[in-house]
């Protein structure tokens, strides 16, 4: 395979990340499960994660950061079974059915963000999440885990009702954490698959941070609902591209 396809697609992913804070992994392991294995896309955008999300992850200050980290406590180490449990099913789950509900988180997700579902989520989500947090960190880890899609975390941190700024900090900090966790996790059930993997998903790192820094100066002369609308479209036609092949 060319690499300048999966690089687009990491590119892509990261300038809409950078834009708006979210919607990296979901956008790039959607596309590349179109062009390959979906858990071989799942396994190349780990250390891309990692890349595209130190820039923002800066964003947070010491102090800021041990706040949240002690506000999310309960979630997050729920969040961490539950990553280790989705990272050890990724290689027994047949390719199809994982690409399938990649595609319903997609369009479940992009749903949630239109002005005529967005009030029914919100309720449902405020609700779940704040009488469920154990249970919803654990299936959070769990997507998370298997298929690199953050967007349960995403709902949890926008029921907290932080700044943009400390949402996207926080958000980038956990996802560089539990990605190089992940990367551990990778190497003992063999997702990897071989050197050749490991070797690109380091050369996808580099347009990973470009894209996400690009996006991040791009955002600060942009409307934020212009570049939310534009994001969430794209994702919701990705995922009917993974549910119903067009």
């Amino acid at each position: 395979m060319e690499f300048w396809i999966p690089a687009a697609i990491i590119f892509l992913g990261g300038l809409v990340k950078g834009l708006n804070g979210f919607g990296y992994a979901l956008i790039s392991t959607s596309l590349l499960t179109t062009i390959m294995p979906a858990q071989r896309a799942i396994a190349l955008m780990i250390i891309p994660l990692i890349a595209g999300n130190l820039e923002l992850a800066s964003g947070l200050n010491r102090k800021e950061l041990e706040n949240c980290m002690n506000a999310f406590s309960g979630f997050l180490i729920f969040l961490v079974i539950g990553v280790t449990v989705g990272m050890l099913t990724i290689s027994i789950i047949p390719s199809r059915p994982l690409k399938i509900s990649v595609g319903i988180t997609s369009l479940v997700f992009a749903g949630s963000q239109t002005n005529f579902l967005q009030k029914y989520f919100r309720s449902a989500k405020n609700f779940c999440l704040r009488t469920w947090t154990p249970l919803i960190g654990f299936f959070s880890g769990v997507v998370y885990g298997a298929s690199n899609i953050a967007v349960l975390v995403v709902a949890y941190l926008e029921v907290k009702n932080l700044s943009r700024e400390k949402f996207v900090g926080v958000l980038s900090v956990v996802i560089l954490i539990f990605s190089i966790y992940r990367i551990l996790l990778a190497q003992i059930t063999g997702i990897y698959a071989g050197t050749e993997n490991i070797l690109l998903s380091l050369l996808l790192a580099l347009p990973s941070f470009i894209a996400v820094k690009t996006g991040d100066r791009i955002s600060e002369k942009v409307s934020g609902e212009i570049l939310q609308r534009l994001s969430v479209g794209l994702i919701a036609v990705i995922g009917l591209k993974l549910i119903l092949p067009f």
